[in-house]
């Protein structure tokens, strides 16, 4: 009887404890997501990078590109060069559909909001959906893929408030 009453008491307890864990892995993705956030804002590539394994892979459906990621910030060093030098303001958003995680490996998938104001006043507004698969190594999160699948829509971005 007794026996009985301790597995009554603790199973609540236990099926509480993943759910503990998968709030405290998405609250270390989120610092990822504001370190990328923050990184786009102020055009600094060794931040960017730095939330990326060193092999990570960039892959646009959309545009039909793949390559690295280093890659991807050399043939874009021109816009991180304005952002960082002030000469343009540019900001990243993210809300998310699907957030899978465990310890150790983590898939994202959800829509980001681009948003560019360049030298001459010209803005551009860009919603991608995407998906990310990222793996947490000696401590830290890194993202090894970054896949943009197609453009959204604001009614989808609205639809993820």
């Amino acid at each position: 009887m007794i026996r009985r009453a301790s597995i009554r008491l603790l199973l609540p307890l236990l099926t509480l404890a993943p759910l503990q864990a998968h709030a405290q892995v998405t609250t270390e993705l989120d610092s990822l997501w504001a370190d990328v956030a923050q990184s786009v804002a102020t055009g600094d590539t060794d931040l960017y990078l730095s939330t990326y394994h060193p092999d990570a892979i960039f892959v646009s459906a959309r545009r039909g590109i793949t390559r690295t990621v280093a890659e991807d910030v050399e043939a874009n060093r021109a816009a991180w060069d304005d952002t960082r030098e002030g000469r343009a303001r540019r900001s990243v958003e993210f809300r998310f559909t699907e957030r899978l995680n465990s310890q150790t490996s983590a898939y994202e998938v959800g829509i980001f909001r681009y948003a560019s104001t360049e030298a001459d006043g010209s803005t551009r507004v860009a919603l991608i959906h995407f998906e990310a698969a990222l793996v947490k190594k000696d401590g830290v999160w890194l993202q090894l893929l970054e896949l943009q699948t197609s453009d959204a829509t604001e009614a989808d971005w609205e639809e993820l408030r």
